[in-house]
């Protein structure tokens, strides 16, 4: 039983050594590291009751014990010589004794592991998002001393973390069903969704474009992990050529699909006869476009959430087939995804697009189906403001964050003369 007291009572003296700033500033303790055992009737080792008898005797050897190896120094209470500790301190010059004892790696020692995981890691990436959170993460873990909560605590579950963020990286434009990233990541089909999958979602979500009501899926589809295949959907004079013939979807008035495998072999040839593009964030306002909208020398575009590796290549191929004189326009919800949605467009597809239905106006004509947002999301709002692909929204961008509000593209869907508004 002492044995175990022994290993408790130091596990506690070096927890307290890693939080105190001694070891954040990596300095030399200039006081004691120390436990108080008794003090008034409180104590900061539980164990420690001095009602127990049996055990108040067995923790005293285990100090005694640990003092005469050269590892904590400790003092009675006054009064109570050779039966009430008052305080036990840590014996500074034997504190990697003390970590060989319990078989502990030194924090500082795992936090150095960490700084060289890091770096090598942001040595390999390129993409914005994983190059940012593993800077922040380095910067934090370097001025606290403490992994905390960036990373896992588990060497193997942080090893498999930044693996998988590097293999996202390398990954690029593909696109890889979940279970297959996973096995060709860790060698294991599961790893990936058990281990990993839950960490890595709190992270796309602080380092992507990102809207509460995102899905999981939603997420992971932006740096190309899928559950299936993504179906890409649009309406217009298109075909898509293949090695094996033509496809037309030409006579699809009501819009056509095609499963992103199937665009990766062909190749999309729009008409020269489409004046306009425009593609359009939510399913329930591209189908009543279609429907009510579309002319001939439009073509449509169901662009849905951000769009994954895929889905870009998709946008871009459609920009590339689109004639010099023929216009890009967006329609999305105009709150701060649907004009993250557009700087992206704006920024890595096309940057002429013109966003439809996403000003002042609207906010004002569907004043009364407008949603209220809280002061969080205003400042999601603010930093709308410095992207310089969106200073012509500007003024509806103002005007979101002094009414605090929102609209969802949907309510447009209400108006009865919707059909009547053209671009």
């Amino acid at each position: 039983m002492s044995e175990g007291f022994k290993r408790q009572l130091v596990s506690a003296l070096l927890d307290k050594y890693e939080r105190s700033s001694f070891f954040y500033k990596e300095k030399r303790p200039t006081r004691r590291i120390m436990l108080k055992l008794y003090d008034g009737g409180q104590t900061e080792f539980p164990q420690y009751d001095i009602e127990q008898y049996e055990k108040r005797i067995v923790i005293n050897f285990a100090v005694q014990a640990l003092y005469e190896a050269q590892l904590v120094s400790y003092r009675w209470m006054k009064g109570e010589e050779n039966h009430i500790i008052a305080e036990v301190w840590l014996n500074f010059e034997n504190i990697s004794s003390a970590y060989s004892l319990i078989g502990r790696q030194p924090k500082g020692d795992v936090v150095d592991e960490v700084y060289l995981e890091l770096l090598k890691s942001i040595d390999k990436v390129r993409s914005g998002w994983a190059k940012q959170f593993l800077r922040d993460t380095y910067d934090i873990i370097s001025r606290k001393r403490s992994i905390g909560n960036r990373l896992p605590v588990d060497r193997n579950e942080r090893s498999d973390l930044l693996s998988a963020i590097c293999f996202i990286d390398q990954m690029g434009e593909l696109e890889m069903l979940e279970r297959v990233f996973s096995l060709q990541c860790f060698g294991d089909s599961k790893r990936f969704e058990k281990a990993i999958r839950a960490r890595l979602l709190g992270i796309l979500s602080k380092y992507l474009d990102y809207e509460d009501d995102n899905t999981d899926e939603e997420l992971l589809r932006q740096v190309g992990i899928t559950k299936y295949p993504e179906q890409l959907e649009f309406c217009g004079q298109v075909t898509m050529l293949f090695d094996s013939g033509i496809v037309d979807f030409s006579q699809l008035i009501f819009g056509g699909v095609v499963n992103s495998k199937d665009f990766q072999r062909g190749q999309l040839k729009t008409s020269p006869t489409i004046n306009r593009v425009i593609s359009i964030e939510n399913r329930a306002n591209y189908i009543d476009y279609i429907h009510k909208q579309k002319n001939e020398h439009e073509m449509v575009v169901f662009h849905g959430g951000q769009f994954s590796p895929t889905k870009r290549k998709f946008l871009l191929a459609v920009a590339a087939s689109m004639s010099s004189t023929s216009k890009w326009y967006h329609w999305g919800d105009i709150d701060y995804g649907g004009f993250t949605m557009l700087a992206r467009l704006r920024r890595e597809i096309n940057c002429n697009v013109i966003p439809y239905r996403m000003d002042k106006s609207e906010l004002i004509r569907y004043s009364s189906l407008t949603a209220s947002v809280e002061s969080n999301y205003i400042e999601k709002l603010c930093n709308l403001k410095r992207h310089s692909e969106l200073a012509d929204c500007s003024p509806c961008i103002d005007y979101m964050i002094e009414n605090h509000v929102k609209l969802e593209q949907e309510a447009m869907l209400t108006d009865s003369l919707n059909n009547l508004i053209s671009l």
